[in-house]
């Protein structure tokens, strides 16, 4: 949990401190330069995390059970329906989880799914100043979709549908996110 806290920080604290360095560049072509060189670095380093990343992985895994994770996790918490005290255990436990793609626990997938996709959701609006709501997450769902279809198709990892999404909730996220930053960094009007 503690790695989720310190990324999830890592990342606001980018995501507000960024685009800052975009203000004090002369010209609008070296701020545009910038903007789309930061998208190009995010978006790049999203694809290599979630597929170069993972090439030679010969299992392909899927789970197509939307919120499965959350539905596991208040089982545990409130006991809705019955479940093995080791199926708890699993979800909340740094071991490999569910499916055994990874050493984080489904909880830490879930929280880290949503972080990873938090930057472009700040990083469209940003870039393209006519991305409203509605594209950013559009863009973030179409975005995780290719993703987890890659990884299904090639092979690579396990597709789910819980991070396709758990990353347009991120996207969401971060505009809402850039909507705050925006409001703060606006010129005031003068009385």
């Amino acid at each position: 949990m503690l790695k989720c806290l310190l990324f999830g920080s890592l990342v606001l604290i980018a995501m507000f401190l960024i685009p800052l360095g975009g203000k004090y560049l002369r010209t609008l072509k070296t701020q545009t330069c910038y903007k789309y060189t930061l998208l190009a670095l995010y978006v790049g380093g999203i694809l290599w995390l979630t597929l170069a990343n993972r090439l030679g992985m010969e299992v392909s895994r899927y789970r197509f059970k939307p919120f499965y994770v959350v539905r596991q996790m208040l089982n545990c918490w409130f006991g809705f329906k019955k479940i093995s005290a080791a199926t708890c255990r699993a979800v909340f436990r740094n071991t490999k989880n569910l499916f055994a793609s990874a050493h984080a626990s489904p909880v830490e997938d879930l929280l880290l799914n949503i972080v990873l996709f938090l930057p472009i959701g700040f990083l469209l609006p940003y870039v393209w100043p006519k991305f409203n709501f509605w594209k950013t997450a559009l863009a973030g769902l179409l975005f995780s979709s290719v993703i987890e279809g890659v990884q299904y198709l090639a092979q690579w990892g396990c597709c789910d549908i819980d991070d396709v999404i758990n990353n347009t909730l991120g996207t969401c996220i971060g505009y809402f996110c850039y909507r705050i930053y925006q409001r703060f960094t606006r010129p005031q009007k003068s009385a």
